[in-house]
Formats: C-alpha cells, structure tokens, sequence
C-alpha cells in the first residue's frame, strides 16, 4: 500500500481526475466536497483495504495524507 495508489483510490472514491490530487491536496477544500464524498471514502476504506473509517475520521482530517495515515496505521 503506498501513498501513491490511496490517492488514485480516493480520487475514483470522490469522482474527480486522479492529477488534480496529491497527498497533500486539502480535500475538504474541493468544489465537490459533500458528505456522500466523504461516504464514499469511508466505503473506499473499507472495500479496498478492510480498513473501517468513522466519520470523525474523515471529519478530524484536512489533508488525503491525513486520512491515508489512518488506514495505514489500522492495516497492519
């Protein structure tokens, strides 16, 4: 699991072009933010890493880094 392939994954999770996205990208901050954005994640999480996200997870982060370190650390 790399950093790299998270972003892709959030990118397809949230509709938008994977080289509009970085790690660092302030997800909250895109036009098409919502809350079924942020369902998506959580479903993306949960389907491609076995990894369960609360929505205070997503709500407590800013950056896709932010949310990457938290499926990773609940992956190993």
């Amino acid at each position: 699991m790399t950093i790299e392939n998270f972003v892709e994954k959030f990118a397809f999770a949230i509709e938008v072009e994977t080289v509009s996205l970085t790690a660092d990208t302030e997800f909250k901050a895109l036009p098409n933010w919502d809350s079924l954005n942020a369902l998506s994640v959580i479903a993306m999480a949960d389907a491609d890493y076995g990894v369960a996200l609360s929505g205070e997870d997503v709500h407590s982060s800013t950056t896709i880094n932010d949310v990457w370190k938290i499926v990773s650390a609940r992956k190993q």
